[in-house]
Formats: structure tokens, sequence, C-alpha cells
């Protein structure tokens, strides 16, 4: 009689420890994941968690255009940040944001992740750049943690980078389309502009690698002295959302991800130029050549591709990251070291020599360039808003978080507070 209870016995304790589990996962996630809302009220985070601010579209390229409600007017329109276009502000009302944020645990706050706490009586929203006991220091726009120069990942960098250029939104004014945007030397005639709207090179014989420039135009709203639209500039530490804000000097940015779409319907070599750096993937081959500056030269394979008859999709990654070049495609992922591209101390030569941060090449075959996106790195900046070294020794003496805004030249964080972030201060980590 007892053996043939026992399977019920068996059953209901069975029954007892899932309810009892039930009962307490749903009591854990009760406390940890209750959600709460936080208005934000300056643009100190933006673009990722924006202050009052016009939300536009581009009249001429058609892009999403956000910039800061206060700096702006119908005396000072906000200019497009990727094809320079001025844009009226009729019919458009001031947004407001919040953010949703959730209680999170000590062992579960990690850098970058954006918090909401209190600080003498008021609430904020600024992100994780140093945890408890490190030694952060910022230089020439680099992060250095315990003395050594903190290299981001690519994931890392889409969370704090700014888009820069996009060929899906094309100025439908002819002045300013790409043919305008793009430089093709005379002596290459592989390089075309299609009706698609996409560039195309075609070259029934192998040549010399015929090279295609990217001009970078001046997108900065209030430059002094006023500049025209299309004009070639440099890549600086500019956030579009800054429109028409004072600052005492831009710095050159030289860190940047190049986004691009190949269909290749004839392999040959495909040529890339990243500042002073130069690469060449050979499509045949299957592998990457990479010039360094000063005749330094390695080369690494890639994964072989199956080309389709019809045109075959590649979707690259490349470019210059915390003293590294970053390839990413597909599967194939690498990295190696690089020398930073040094300023002369002369304004105008160190401008001259970054007006062209990128260019694409080809000397055979026949492919399409469908798609080029352009992002710059976060560029970091001490107490007093400039590029000097800024190195606050109390984050590694105190059981503190430094939090910093990803808008460096506005924001009012621990960098002007002079101290670190309690844990007990920190409410919750905003909810992606």
């Amino acid at each position: 009689m007892a053996q043939q209870n026992r399977p019920v016995v068996y059953f209901i304790a069975l029954v007892i420890v899932v309810c009892g589990a039930c009962i307490g996962w749903w009591l854990r996630s009760s406390v940890a994941g209750r959600i709460f809302q936080a208005p934000v009220i300056s643009g100190s985070m933006a673009t990722a968690a924006p202050g009052p601010h016009y939300a536009l579209q581009c009249y001429d390229c058609k892009i999403p255009l956000m910039v800061d409600a206060t700096t702006v007017s119908d005396e000072n329109l906000p200019v497009c940040f990727n094809c320079g276009a001025s844009n009226s502000l009729d019919g458009i009302s001031v947004s407001t944001a919040s953010v949703l944020y959730t209680e999170v645990s000590d062992e579960d706050l990690r850098r970058w992740q954006r918090v909401v706490f209190d600080y003498q009586g008021s609430r904020y929203i600024k992100r994780i750049m140093g945890l408890p006991g490190e030694k952060i220091a910022v230089e020439d726009g680099e992060l250095f943690v315990d003395g050594k120069l903190y290299q981001k990942d690519l994931k890392e960098f889409d969370k704090l980078s700014t888009l820069l250029f996009d060929s899906h939104y094309q100025p439908l004014d002819s002045t300013y389309n790409m043919l305008q945007r793009f430089g093709v030397r005379a002596d290459d005639p592989g390089w075309i502009f299609t009706l698609d709207k996409v560039f195309a090179f075609d070259a029934a014989e192998k040549t010399h690698l015929q090279w295609m420039d990217y001009h970078h135009w001046n997108v900065v709203a209030g430059f002094v002295p006023p500049v025209k639209r299309g004009a070639p500039t440099a890549v600086f530490d500019y956030l579009p959302y800054n429109q028409f804000i004072s600052r005492s000097q831009l710095n050159f940015v030289d860190d940047f991800i190049v986004d691009l779409t190949l269909r290749i319907y004839q392999p040959g070599v495909v040529g890339l130029r990243l500042l002073d750096l130069q690469l060449e993937f050979d499509f045949k081959q299957f592998n990457v050549r990479i010039n360094h500056p000063n005749n330094v030269r390695e080369s690494t394979s890639f994964t072989k591709i199956k080309w389709k008859k019809k045109g075959t999709e590649v979707r690259l990654r490349a470019g210059r990251l915390d003293g590294r070049l970053v390839i990413q495609m597909d599967s194939f992922h690498h990295q190696s070291g690089i020398r930073r591209t040094e300023l002369t101390g002369d304004f105008e030569m160190d401008l001259a020599t970054r007006k062209t941060p990128f260019s694409i090449s080809a000397n055979e075959g026949i492919l399409d360039l469908t798609s080029l996106k352009i992002a710059r790195d976060i560029y970091w900046l001490g107490a007093d808003y400039t590029a000097g070294r800024w190195e606050p020794e109390w984050v590694a003496e105190t059981d503190s978080f430094l939090l910093i805004g990803d808008n460096q030249p506005v924001s009012r964080d621990c960098r002007q507070w002079g101290q670190g972030i309690s844990r007990e201060t920190i409410l919750g980590r905003v909810v992606d």
C-alpha cells in the first residue's frame, strides 16, 4: 500500500516545490521589475535622453534631426548635420522626454549604463564612466582607466557615437547632391553615379586603384566666421543637438567608423583610406592588406565568400577607434594598433590633412556602393570643457561612481561637482 502511494507523494512534493519557486520568482520580479519614470529637464544626455527639443525632418535630405529647443529660433534656424540645409521651425512644437528606469543590484551596475540618481536635492540622468576604486583620466578626447587607454568595442562605440553622414538621405537640391559630396579624379573613369542614386564601379580590365574621396562638410551651426553650405572641413567634436552654442574651441576627432554595404558582381580589390591608413580588400584572394604610415605593412585572411551570379552583398565596418584599426565583415573581425595622427599646432595644416577623412577605391570588377554611413567617436572633455588632461583623484579614493553626461560640451556632472556619486543615491538604471 505504501509503495502504491509513493508516486502520489512524489507528485505532491514536486507541485509544492514548483509553486514555491514560482512564488519566489514572482516576489523577486515584483521588486526588481518595478518601472519608474523620470523627466528629462536638460540636454546633458542628448541625444540618448534629450531635454526640451525640436524633432525635425530635414526638408532637403529627409533625415531625422533633433535640436535643443533653447538654442534655435526663427533667427537661428537649425542646420541639418547630414546635408547642411537650414530648416524652418514653422508648425513645429517643442517636445519633452522622460526615461523609464528600474531598480538595479550592485553587481549589475556596469560602465556605460545610464542611471537615475539624486544629487543635492535634484534628480539627474547620467552615464557611468568610472567604477568605484578606478583611477580615471581623460586627455585629448580619450579615456584612461588605471593608467591604460580604454579601448571600446563596436557595441560600446555604437552607444556613444555621433552620426555624421548617411547616404540613404540624399538632398533633393542637385547643388548639394552626392556628386558634390564625393570627388572622383578625372583620370579615374571607373566610378559612375547611377540613376538609382548609388555609386558604381565598372572596369572590365585590371587598372590602378581608382579613388573616390568623401568630403566632410562644415555643418556647425553658428560657426564663426560663417561658412557657405557645402564647404569642406574636418570632423570636429560638434554635437548637432547643440545648435548655436558658443564654444571657445572645437577639437579634431580622428576616431570614426565607416559602415559600407557593397553589392559585388565581379570581385576585385577594394581599397579604403582612413586618414593616413590604407586598406586593400582583395576579394579574389580573400585577404586584406593594411598599409600603416612609415611603410609598416601587415596582411590577414578573411573567410571566403561564395559569389552569386546576381551579385553578392558584403557588409563591412572599418575605422579608427581608441588607438586601433577595427575591421568587421560578417564573421571576420580584426584589430591592430595604430599611431595617433598627431597635431602639428598649425591649424590650417591640421585641417587640410583631415578634410578627406575617408576614401574608397577599386581596381577591377563590378560593384555598387549601396550604403555608406560615417559616425564619430565621443570626445571626452575635462572639468573645464577642454581637451587638457583631467584626473579626478577622488574617484580612486572613494567608494563612488563617476557619472558623466554624453553631451560633453554642456553637461554639468561629476567633473564640475568635484565628487563621485555614492551607490545609495543611485535609484536605478534606465531601461533601453
